[in-house]
């Protein structure tokens, strides 16, 4: 991979009060199929690896009893007591106190069981969610969060996850997405949050895909990767755990159409993962059903 500095656009949407509710920025989701207790440990490991490795940037805030608290060192220390204590299940939200939906933050939601006895929630997962702004990006280069991305993952007993350059909207409701279809159709439209509906669902197609069980079993393990996605510019790397890391090309790419990007690598891996693919529900949407799954088989169609 080379240190070329890659620039990425800057996706802002304000809605009618003014609010910024969209903005690009560096994803980083895993989705674990466990209850809290069993990756309480990891999952720790995971954050404070991610604290260490972002400097510059820091983690400043946190929410506490109901309010944002100054994330010192004894705060983080409570972080860590609650998450490694006896509790069922765990909550974290950190911040850089920045107002906009691109900064800096990290949602854990660790459940207490898995899956949960409640109706509408049987898909529930655990969830830890990891943003960056995009300068983290375009300052360290994609090697370096390539090499973060990875270092997190083999901590984590996760069933999948990918890593980003994503467009986030806040409510989830599709107001935003013009700005990237039809012309960046490489950029996913990401929730602000953790979204925990995953099961054991693939969440679309990224330049890093983090494939666990059942799915990597389904299409054949490791070999059965080799074999279907032969393209160059596609890395697979076996983990540890019966897990695998897919790598399309050396950075995230827009899939800027009037630069002629068409995505190939993609519409490879979509094809092999068409079965797997989460379906967003649209219940909070501005977009018809349909509206929806045209853009979720952008990469198919």
């Amino acid at each position: 991979m080379g240190m070329t500095t890659m620039r990425y656009p800057r996706l802002r949407y304000q809605n009618k009060r003014g609010w910024l509710v969209a903005s690009d920025a560096l994803l980083m989701c895993f989705y674990i199929r466990h209850p809290h207790q069993q990756i309480a440990q990891a999952v720790m490991r995971a954050l404070e690896l991610f604290r260490e490795r972002i400097h510059p940037y820091r983690l400043t805030w946190y929410a506490g009893d109901g309010q944002a608290e100054p994330l010192d060192d004894s705060a983080w220390e409570a972080i860590r007591q609650e998450m490694l204590g006896p509790n069922d299940g765990a909550f974290v939200q950190m911040e850089d106190g920045s107002r906009w939906t691109g900064k800096l933050y990290v949602d854990y939601r660790g459940l207490p069981i898995v899956p949960l006895p409640f109706e509408g929630r049987e898909d529930d997962v655990s969830v830890l969610y990891l943003r960056l702004p995009t300068e983290y990006l375009e300052e360290r280069g994609a090697e370096r969060v390539h090499a973060l991305a990875l270092e997190l993952a083999q901590e984590l007993p996760f069933h999948s996850g990918y890593t980003d350059f994503v467009l986030c909207e806040a409510g989830w409701t599709g107001e935003a997405i013009d700005l990237v279809r039809p012309r960046y159709p490489g950029v996913e439209l990401a929730p602000s949050s953790a979204n925990l509906r995953m099961n054991t669902w693939v969440d679309g197609v990224h330049w890093m895909n983090f494939l666990g069980q059942p799915v990597l079993g389904q299409l054949g393990g490791v070999d059965g990767l080799r074999e279907r996605l032969t393209l160059p510019g596609v890395s697979i790397q076996e983990m540890s755990g019966e897990r695998v890391l897919i790598t399309l090309g050396d950075r995230p790419e827009t899939g800027d159409v009037e630069a002629g990007q068409t995505l190939p690598l993609h519409r490879a891996l979509a094809r092999l993962l068409e079965p797997h693919l989460y379906h967003r529900t649209t219940e909070l949407s501005r977009l018809s059903p349909e509206e929806w799954l045209r853009w979720e088989r952008r990469f198919l169609d």
